[in-house]
């Protein structure tokens, strides 16, 4: 995730990530056991942030690096079948997984800034599995700050706080329960000021009300 980080960083992203370790023995498992576990992470993953995210592309890389697969314009509708169709031509254990996502959110358009738009934004936003023989596996989901940070993008389009971080907190508990474990690293890279971080177990926090230029006033001579 250091890397992840730093990667966004250099193009002046703020990034949320929110993640678990799995606590799984994969020297116990076949390399096919092992990538059905895959399978079935991202499959809980995808149901619980379901509405939330689309599939974009996909990269599966196996133990070693020996392969390295890539899939680009995935269907939301077939892409689970196609994930399956790669697992069955593995003969080696997977082990990373990303799945990049296109994120399903609403904006105020500057337009009708009264009617909020619910539209698919191309924002940074990935799925990440680690596992494999000599890892006990870790999984995150990471998406930009943009959409809960009442700025403005091109267009002078606001994001919506009050909307989308309630979105937002019910797909990270349910992905919770999906999977039966519980968050446990949350990180961002943002800079924090004086401790405080912009996110927290369940999402993005509050955006900082915006301050009001104040302009002094000359006092005025009797």
């Amino acid at each position: 995730m250091d890397d992840y980080f730093l990667e966004a960083t250099a193009k002046k992203r703020i990034m949320g990530s929110w993640g678990f370790h799995s606590h799984k023995d994969f020297s116990k498992v076949t390399p096919e056991e092992g990538n059905v576990w895959f399978f079935e992470q991202v499959f809980n993953f995808l149901r619980a942030f379901f509405g939330l995210v689309m599939p974009d592309n996909l990269e599966v890389i196996t133990h070693n690096a020996v392969k390295h697969i890539k899939k680009e314009k995935l269907d939301q509708q077939t892409f689970l079948d196609e994930l399956m169709l790669i697992m069955k031509g593995l003969k080696e254990s997977i082990w990373t997984l990303r799945l990049n996502l296109n994120i399903v959110g609403f904006i105020r358009s500057h337009h009708d800034p009264d009617n909020p738009v619910r539209i698919q934004i191309q924002e940074p936003s990935s799925f990440i599995v680690w596992g494999g023989p000599d890892e006990t596996g870790f999984q995150s989901f990471s998406i930009s700050y943009n959409l809960f940070n009442e700025g403005t993008l091109a267009g002078s389009d606001e994001m919506l706080w009050s909307v989308n971080q309630p979105l937002l907190e019910k797909a990270l508990k349910k992905w919770e329960r999906q999977s039966n474990h519980r968050i446990e690293a949350v990180k961002t890279n943002a800079r924090q000021q004086a401790g405080e971080s912009p996110i927290s177990r369940y999402g993005f926090k509050p955006p900082v009300p915006r301050r009001r230029r104040v302009v002094p006033t000359m006092p005025i001579k009797k």
